[in-house]
């Protein structure tokens, strides 16, 4: 995966760890938090994950990620995140089909409660992805709770 360009959208502890892994994978890594610089670098990125729980930010880079098609976009979040985003998408012009090619929730069911344990679940869906590789245990065909072991309380999300 030599000099392919990874875009985070969204900033925190997830981001944090997830680039450093990439970085050790080859990967050149951009990290934005706004939607203007996400728009401004989606079109030169070959993967993009989004880390952004904001509303303002995360479903309109989706849209944008959709529209550059990159070989993976991510969007880390739960379901009912991810629910939300959906319904924003296909608000906003982008079809079912379209929709497939988003992994969210992003990452591979590993067991994942740390930010450095979620970096390294959606690197491994990213890699399985770009390789071809059947992702099995992807959290995007599961159901029920991303962390079911963590109380709702206790749950990571990149605002606390």
């Amino acid at each position: 995966m030599d000099s392919q360009t990874l875009l985070v959208v969204g900033d925190g502890p997830v981001a944090e760890a997830l680039v450093p892994m990439a970085e050790l994978l080859g990967w050149r890594t951009t990290v934005v938090d706004t939607l203007d610089e996400a728009t401004a670098a989606v079109t030169s990125a070959q993967a993009v994950v989004v880390t952004s729980h904001d509303s303002d930010v995360d479903a309109p880079a989706l849209a944008a990620a959709l529209a550059a098609r990159p070989a993976y976009i991510g969007a880390m979040g739960s379901r009912n995140r991810q629910a939300q985003r959906r319904e924003w998408l296909l608000a906003h012009g982008v079809t079912e089909a379209d929709l497939e090619a988003v992994h969210g929730p992003a990452g591979l069911d590993i067991g994942a409660n740390t930010p450095g344990e979620i970096a390294l679940s959606i690197l491994a869906e990213l890699v399985a992805v770009l390789r071809g590789a059947s992702p099995d245990g992807s959290l995007k065909d599961g159901s029920g709770p991303i962390h079911p072991d963590l109380p709702r309380a206790e749950t990571f999300t990149p605002d606390g």
